[in-house]
């Protein structure tokens, strides 16, 4: 396999709402890329963004896509439950890949797709697109230099406008694993330290038939790094207004604060009264985010460079999230690494114990 590429030509797999964004992309906005195949069984939908975007290939079985020869490197926009075979079938058929997080829902299958890449010459790149995100690169460059000294303490809040529905959530390995992993992620970057133990409290107050999946739509995590670094950090599937991601370092010289949840930087002033929007939800937030990154996987691939976010990266934030779902359901601070791995046939406490 060559170790660099003039033109990079991808496949997409699953053309859902992330699917569909990576496609547009590729499909007009990425200098050395060209979109070459759209894979999903959904076939109207395939079909109206084949049509829209003028894609050569469609395919109903994803294991087409994988095997076309005109495919270079393929999307992973699949359910998890899809990725571990799709990663192995790439493997096997020589194509880089980019997936969407988490690699997976539990540590064992993570590191069985993390064994699979070992050794090859498969790139992989893992979707943890606020990495990318203007104001979080600069930010991250900012500590990097010393700007406010070393790092101490990090609070990272997530708020979805609106929570999403049972079906979804029964198979999202819970609020920590499905959305919280992100906030992880930037946790360890941005501190530059892995987390060694949480302690995560939580309560269902706007849906409260996340029961019926052992899940909860409020929670909050205290984060310990093993350099003696805090973090705290909250999420809510329902803020009531809108999208809200926002992140605040505090070094020993200064501090940092990322995020904003306005959608345009303007204020209504009228009758005594003040207003603004807000951002609606994530692919407005993070547009240029979810473009800078695919950005980086195709550059990647051009130059024969690694990707800067890989399994790994993903593995250490999943150990982060099911330490927290520990915790949430013990009530004990937990380990990072300690907590029981379902996949692997151990047991925890009954669904909704230690939730308010």
């Amino acid at each position: 396999m060559e170790s660099k590429m003039e033109r990079v030509q991808v496949g997409v797999i699953g053309v859902g709402r992330m699917g569909a964004r990576h496609a547009r992309n590729l499909a007009g906005s990425i200098s050395g890329a060209r979109l070459v195949a759209l894979a999903d069984p959904d076939q109207a939908a395939r079909e109206r963004l084949r049509a829209e975007l003028a894609v050569p290939y469609s395919f109903d079985d994803w294991r087409e896509l994988v095997h076309l020869n005109e495919v270079d490197a393929v999307v992973i926009a699949t359910p998890v439950e899809l990725r571990e075979e799709i990663v192995r079938e790439c493997v096997a058929a020589g194509k880089h890949i980019f997936s969407e997080k988490p690699a997976a829902k539990d540590l064992a299958t993570t590191r069985r797709i993390k064994e699979l890449l070992a050794g090859s010459e498969i790139k992989y790149q893992l979707g943890f697109m606020r990495r990318f995100d203007p104001g979080y690169a600069y930010a991250y460059e900012q500590i990097r230099s010393g700007r406010i000294g070393d790092p101490v303490l990090i609070r990272l809040t997530s708020r979805d406008a609106s929570g999403p529905p049972l079906s979804y959530v029964r198979t999202s390995g819970g609020l920590f694993v499905d959305s919280s992993v992100h906030d992880f992620d930037l946790s360890r970057w941005l501190m530059n330290d892995e987390v060694a133990t949480v302690y995560a409290a939580g309560g269902r107050f706007v849906y409260p038939e996340y029961a019926e999946a052992g899940d909860i739509d409020t929670g909050v995590v205290t984060l310990q790094f093993r350099r003696g670094g805090l973090g705290l950090h909250d999420n809510a599937r329902h803020s009531g207004f809108g999208y809200d991601i926002r992140t605040e370092v505090l070094g020993t010289n200064g501090c940092i604060q990322i995020g904003y949840f306005q959608s345009h930087p303007v204020v209504v002033l009228q009758n005594g009264h003040g207003s603004h929007d807000c951002v609606a939800d994530f692919l407005e937030r993070f547009r240029d985010a979810y473009l800078a990154e695919m950005k980086h996987f195709i550059e990647c691939l051009r130059t024969g460079c690694e990707p800067s976010v890989g399994v790994e990266d993903g593995e250490k934030a999943l150990e982060i999230a099911l330490a927290a779902r520990e915790s949430l359901h013990t009530g004990k601070p937990t380990a990072v690494g300690a907590a029981v791995d379902e996949a692997q046939g151990g047991t925890r406490p009954a669904a909704g114990e230690g939730v308010a």
